[in-house]
């Protein structure tokens, strides 16, 4: 590959024009982009590339070519969509729906307390349906693909203002490449963390680990360091207990979530979910998207409103370039407008 040219708001990668940065990762970076299409069609979605880093290591380059593969192939409202493949100026990149909402990670620092039970169980519940399809998606003759997501974490759950949780990132997914993930050591399973094979039910235990976190305000094997993170993982101790808050039936499923002897851990994200929406029920108040949305709302407003004002300045400042563009080229400007 040549050179990667420096990305910067104008830059275009075929038919999306990058706007503004949004995020980078440790392999990658996410762009706010409008895509344009006939007749003035114009849409916002988020373009993902490699980062300059690693655009010539072809080991990066089939991660980020097997996180399209996979991803493009589950369909589910849970799980952000993949809409474009793509390479431009020998930069690889990725189109995906715009999710107007932020992180799970996000709304835990700026939660001052841990989350709301009901809150919590349906952004863990929902999450765990768009898993569960990720974790069935099979080939044309029917057979399981075997897909494991490996790195499902607060930083790959975004929670839109809707309520909605979608799990992104599914770049280090895949059966081959069992034990050898890069997930987050907080959230991953024993057996995942010591490299041996792991299936989807590394990912049940990483839903109990996060279910812990949301409910106790902290990861339940978290040490000082990375190494004793590690060896409290693989140990054979168990967590400190959950606040006293904590419904019975959540208690018992965080605890068959993160058992260490994988025959005996809850085997499916379905199950889960099924086990999450039963503690809903039984809890006389069941928690909606639109309760999640008004708890986003109120945790995150500030960061929402700075994000969208953020959005209409970079919207702003594309229209002033295409008028630039259209002066220089001797056409007549024409007005610019937010793309739906």
């Amino acid at each position: 590959m040549n050179e990667e040219p420096k990305l910067e708001p104008g830059h275009r990668l075929d038919r999306y024009e990058l706007l503004c940065p949004i995020a980078q990762g440790g392999m990658a970076s996410v762009w706010l982009a409008r895509q344009h299409g006939k007749h003035g069609f114009e849409k916002l979605v988020a373009v993902k590339t490699i980062l300059p880093l690693y655009a010539s290591d072809l080991r990066f380059q089939q991660m980020f070519l097997d996180e399209a593969r996979i991803a493009s192939g589950i369909t589910h409202p849970n799980v952000a969509q993949i809409l474009d493949l793509g390479e431009e100026d020998d930069v690889l990149y990725l189109a995906m729906e715009w999710v107007d909402g932020d992180s799970l990670s996000k709304l835990l620092r700026a939660s001052a307390q841990p989350l709301p039970v009901g809150i919590a169980c349906r952004i863990l519940a929902d999450t765990c349906a768009g898993l569960h399809a990720a974790h069935e998606l099979r080939d044309r003759g029917g057979a399981l693909l075997g897909v494991v997501h490996g790195d499902v974490s607060p930083q790959n759950i975004l929670v839109s203002t809707r309520g909605e949780a979608k799990l992104i990132d599914f770049g280090v997914a895949g059966g081959a490449n069992a034990g050898l993930f890069k997930g987050k050591i907080l959230y991953m399973a024993p057996e995942q963390a010591l490299g041996e094979p792991a299936d989807r039910r590394a990912d049940v235990w990483s839903i109990g680990a996060l279910l812990y976190h949301a409910l106790a305000g902290e990861p339940p094997f978290e040490g000082a360091t990375p190494a004793e993170t590690l060896e409290r993982l693989t140990g054979d101790g168990a967590p400190a207990p959950l606040p006293a808050d904590v419904p019975p039936q959540v208690r018992d499923l965080v605890a068959r979530t993160l058992v260490r002897d994988v025959e005996r851990r809850i085997p499916t994200a379905e199950h889960v979910q099924q086990l999450l929406e039963g503690a809903l029920a039984a809890s006389g108040k069941p928690t909606k998207t639109a309760d999640v949305a008004r708890f986003v709302g109120k945790q995150l407003g500030e960061r929402v409103e700075a994000r969208r004002k953020a959005v209409d300045l970079a919207l702003e400042a594309a229209r002033q370039r295409q008028v630039l563009d259209e002066m220089r080229a001797g056409a007549s400007p024409r007005t610019g407008r937010r793309p739906g």
